[in-house]
């Protein structure tokens, strides 16, 4: 069974700026483009991460986006003597129906059942609507 991680996405004021940020940051990994996310600590609950597992994004207090996990692996930057590690995501990033969400730091999990919907695919090329019309639509809940 998978679980979920959720992490905020400090300093984003919207999707859009948080999808042009992560397309400046995707790499190649044997032959893969992904989106590395770095951490101190393993994630404990790692396979079932791996296991069709997905990274939600919070976004100004809302969960509004994920990546599926594709991978986790150890990370070592020189004069480091700590072990760190890089999850690495699809670049796809997933609309998922807003929900509101406490700040905290770091990232929790999130278990399967209580994960929102999915709404589709945002393009990093989407041009963001007007910023009443966007308004309107997140009170919505519909971005």
């Amino acid at each position: 069974m998978s679980v979920h991680l959720l992490k905020p996405a400090l300093g984003i004021q919207d999707l859009y700026e948080f999808a042009v940020r992560q397309k400046a940051r995707w790499m190649d990994h044997d032959g893969r483009l992904v989106y590395p996310v770095w951490t101190s600590r393993k994630p404990q609950r790692a396979e079932e991460l791996l296991d069709g597992g997905s990274l939600y994004w919070i976004v100004k207090k809302q969960i509004l986006c994920r990546q599926a996990v594709l991978d986790i692996i150890p990370y070592h930057q020189e004069g480091d003597e700590k072990p760190s590690y890089l999850i690495l995501c699809s670049p796809d990033l997933v609309r998922t129906q807003s929900v509101k969400k406490k700040p905290f730091q770091g990232w929790r999990y999130l278990e399967a059942e209580n994960a929102p919907a999915d709404q589709g695919v945002l393009r990093v090329d989407d041009q963001p609507p007007p910023p009443a019309l966007e308004k309107i639509l997140c009170e919505a809940g519909l971005i």
